[in-house]
């Protein structure tokens, strides 16, 4: 575990310090680029990144040309989904690394204004205790407001079909 000390801040609105979201990061090898699963020399496509409702029903899907989860496909997801929102509408997003992607947004302006404002992140069940403590305390999505028992875990129920 990290040690809070006095250096250790917060980024902007975030409720979560600093090291805590640096260990996240370090911690998962979704988030890797230098962690290959499929050869970029022989595929244009390594993987697909999906955006599913509530009901688990696919939007979008994205095609993946990088190695690792890179931020931008998830971006790309949410800016597209929010273009075919109303403007009052709130979502709540369940990503495996919701703690880096807001953190991303926060400290890189990334989203725009308006969009952040109307966004919940959360970390899926699956993945929400390979993160620290603190960070299950702030993204675990049975611990935020209007949730339910929700577990997220739709994309991967959807690749098994």
């Amino acid at each position: 575990m990290p040690n809070l000390d006095e250096e250790d801040g917060f980024e902007g609105s975030l409720r979560v310090p600093n090291s805590i979201l640096d260990a996240c990061g370090e911690s998962f090898t979704a988030a890797d680029g230098d962690r290959q699963k499929a050869s970029t020399q022989f595929l244009d496509s390594t993987a697909l990144m999906g955006l599913l409702c509530h009901h688990d029903h696919v939007l979008w899907l994205v095609n993946m040309t990088t190695p690792g989860e890179r931020q931008h496909y998830a971006l790309t997801l949410i800016d597209t989904l929010f273009q075919h929102l109303p403007d009052h509408w709130t979502v709540g997003l369940l990503y495996n690394i919701a703690c880096q992607l807001e953190h991303s947004c926060v400290k890189w302006d990334l989203l725009k204004e308006e969009y952040l404002d109307r966004l919940a992140f959360t970390i899926s069940m699956f993945h929400a205790f390979g993160h620290g403590w603190p960070c299950q305390c702030i993204y675990h999505p049975w611990k935020r407001m209007g949730f339910g028992l929700v577990d997220g875990e739709g994309c991967k129920q959807f690749w098994h079909l």
